[in-house]
């Protein structure tokens, strides 16, 4: 199946874009612009009718309207008149009876009247193709008065009428003698074509789900020497047909010949294979026979295309049939074939088949209208027995993002309550399979890349996946880890993941852990592309204080360590817009002066002052004085107390903090407290810093000037380096 176009592409992003209300629309389009945003979007909902009123201008140039799923009020009708329409389709007018109402009879719509309203003269004057699919009766005689109001028609659809002798096809037919395309589908009380031999141009002739009971009811139709196509099909399910319509029995009995007949659609009938094959016979100019959900599903014709179920091609071109004319019955069937295949026929496909079949599904989430049809695409999606094999694993795992990413998209526009909450367990069927490749370890690092980052993508937009998400990362080896330490798309997902749960949550925890896996090794690139725009540590500042007021310690202390990473690879700039207004007064908040006694209280402590540190280093926040306050009253606290050990500060901020002349003495001393500690942490690297550490305790200690505590704190340094190097 053929990719969209890009005028597809951008029709269908341009209406999306319109419908969410993301872009104004401030801009006039041209006709073909404008038939195909304003379909899509009445697609999208029908709702969106109202935009014809609102944006008439913008829609200057629209010439055709399909309203068949919109409801249209009087006022939306007479707008219609600011259009030079030449296709015009309604759907149910019961509700318009009242303002349209037929003068002799108030049962029926006097849609003379109401046409009228809706069109303009180069309207009536120009329009081509006219349709209506409602059950609402018209007032007698309308088919004359129509005729004389539209001289141009061409084409109409008369979906679901009751014809009679107020309402005869011969009288449609000598009203509009110049059609070239008729669609009487779903008529009720039609025993006879008698009367069509009169439109001697016509095409085209649609008339499903239309049973003709007169033995010579089909006779005129030899007479229609141009009829090129011929739709005798069903749309009701094969499963609950209690009288087959036996079209092509009939057309074969009466020995009707229609000469220049090159497509024919007998779907869902009573059709036998001996039967087919006498209609092509006596049919040679006949091209395309549609045959699906017959008895003749599995037979070939060789000089003709048939869409059937007898090959996978057959398949494939009756779906896209289906889809693209909205025959949702049978583009279901068409699914439930292709599920068969991929569930129980899978091992007897090559790769190239399950491929087209993969394609086909796609093509159905992107451009099936109906609901129902998407659904159905998603359940073989999820439910086939294929795509928990290994095969569909290795094979066909770079088709994983694009399969789920399109399932996500297609549940997200579902309308039905009930079909959103159905997807989403179907898509997190589609998940878990692969995440238990994980556990054998049969998934590859490319491969373990799709699902992890599927799985964000995915839990920032629907919290229903996380647990996916962190059964993904259980399972994973020290290894893949490494590899994916950089994979900002990741990490950046998993902080936006974190923000939008309850702190309180056990999955919160567990998400923070794995982002502190990620972490440990990320480099100074990535940590800088996360800090970029300063959401993260905006919002690890706003957690800090939320999870303080739970008993969850491990998430805070993780929560500062990420802010004590990323402040050392952050600009001034980044640095005073995250810190410099009411931020500190978060993170200084949370900090319990009385339960000094406690490990966890200090840590939490000193990591906070640290950062505060850096900022009075740098004179970067307008709040100097509570924090020179605040680092004063916890320092003479600390003497008391032993220092935590393993509280990583970074060269850069060490340098800045002990070199800047807007330090304190206070924070100078911190920092010289840490940095004996410091140099204890298990696996720690010197990285060049020992003797710059050296030079900067060294003299400090030996500068008169500088304060006592200074002095003892530089001399705690090279008492614990001097301890290392003696070892």
């Amino acid at each position: 199946m053929s990719p969209p176009t890009l005028f597809q592409l951008a029709v269908k992003s341009l209406a999306q874009e319109i419908h969410e209300e993301k872009i104004p629309f401030g801009f006039n389009l041209d006709a073909k612009s404008s038939n195909a945003v304003v379909r899509r979007l009445l697609e999208l909902d029908p709702n969106n009718v109202e935009l014809l009123e609102t944006q008439t201008k913008q829609l200057s140039k629209l010439t055709e309207l399909d309203l068949r799923k919109c409801r249209i009020d009087k006022e939306g009708v007479s707008n219609l008149k600011n259009f030079n329409l030449i296709s015009l389709e309604f759907g149910g007018l019961l509700h318009l009876m009242k303002k349209f109402p037929d003068p002799t009879n108030r049962n029926r719509i006097d849609i003379v009247c109401l046409l009228e309203k809706t069109l303009n003269t180069n309207s009536q004057k120009l329009m081509v193709h006219l349709g209506f699919s409602g059950k609402e009766e018209f007032m007698s005689g309308w088919e004359e008065k129509v005729s004389k109001l539209l001289p141009s028609l061409q084409s109409i659809k008369i979906i679901s009428k009751e014809f009679s002798q107020r309402f005869q096809l011969s009288n449609l037919c000598s009203s509009f003698p110049n059609l070239r395309f008729l669609d009487i589908s779903s008529a009720k009380g039609l025993s006879t074509l008698n009367g069509i031999k009169i439109l001697k141009n016509l095409q085209e002739l649609v008339m499903r789900n239309v049973e003709i009971r007169d033995v010579d009811g089909y006779k005129e139709l030899s007479d229609l020497k141009d009829l090129r196509f011929l739709d005798v099909s069903v749309d009701i399910s094969p499963f609950r047909l209690t009288n087959p319509i036996r079209a092509i029995g009939s057309l074969l009995a009466t020995e009707v010949r229609m000469e220049n007949l090159e497509f024919l659609d007998c779907s869902v009938t009573s059709v036998e294979e001996r039967e087919l094959r006498e209609f092509v016979e006596n049919h040679p100019k006949l091209k395309t026979v549609v045959a699906i959900s017959t008895a003749c599903d599995h037979i070939s014709l060789p000089t003709i295309d048939l869409l059937n179920f007898n090959s996978t091609d057959s398949i494939l071109k009756s779906l896209k049939y289906a889809v693209s004319n909205d025959r949702v019955r049978l583009a279901e069937h068409c699914i439930r074939v292709i599920f068969q295949k991929l569930n129980t026929n899978h091992e007897q496909l090559n790769d190239s088949e399950i491929s087209k079949f993969l394609n086909s599904l796609r093509y159905v989430l992107r451009e099936a209208k109906e609901e129902r049809t998407k659904l159905a695409a998603i359940k073989c999606f999820a439910e086939s027995n294929f795509f928990e094999t290994e095969r569909f694993s290795s094979s066909f795992s770079l088709e994983i993002p694009g399969i789920v990413e399109l399932i996500f998209e297609s549940s997200e526009s579902l309308e039905f309550v009930n079909f959103p909450f159905v997807s989403h367990t179907l898509i997190s069927s589609l998940l878990n399979r692969k995440v238990n490749f994980l556990r054998f370890g049969q998934t590859s690092q490319k491969r373990f890349n799709v699902i992890i980052e599927k799985a964000v993508e995915l839990s920032c937009r629907n919290s229903a996946y996380t647990e996916i998400l962190l059964r993904a990362s259980r399972l994973i080896s020290a290894d893949q880890y490494t590899a994916m330490r950089n994979n900002t798309k990741v990490i950046n997902g998993l902080f936006k993941i974190a923000n939008e749960m309850f702190t309180w949550e056990a999955s919160y925890q567990q998400i923070i852990e794995v982002i502190t896996i990620y972490m440990k090794e990320a480099s100074e690139e990535t940590l800088k592309f996360l800090v970029s725009n300063g959401r993260i540590v905006e919002e690890c500042v706003d957690q800090i204080k939320m999870v303080s007021q739970f008993p969850t310690r491990d998430s805070q202390r993780h929560l500062l360590h990420f802010l004590m990473v990323f402040s050392s690879v952050m600009s001034d700039k980044q640095l005073k817009k995250c810190y410099g207004g009411e931020a500190v007064f978060k993170l200084m908040g949370v900090i319990n002066t009385k339960e000094m006694h406690s490990p966890f209280e200090r840590t939490r402590a000193i990591m906070i002052c640290s950062i505060l540190s850096l900022l009075l280093a740098k004179n970067l926040t307008e709040h100097r004085k509570p924090i020179k306050k605040t680092i004063e009253e916890l320092y003479y606290g600390w003497v008391l107390w032993n220092i935590p050990d393993g509280q990583k500060m970074s060269n850069r901020v060490f340098r800045a903090i002990i070199t800047s002349r807007h330090s304190t003495d206070e924070s100078i001393c911190l920092c010289l407290t840490l940095m004996s500690t410091f140099i204890y942490t298990k696996g720690y690297e010197a990285n060049g810093c020992w003797n710059y550490m050296r030079t900067t305790s060294e003299g400090i200690r030996s500068n008169p000037k500088m304060a006592e505590n200074k002095r003892e704190a530089a001399n705690a340094v090279l008492y614990q380096m001097g301890r290392i190097e003696n070892k």
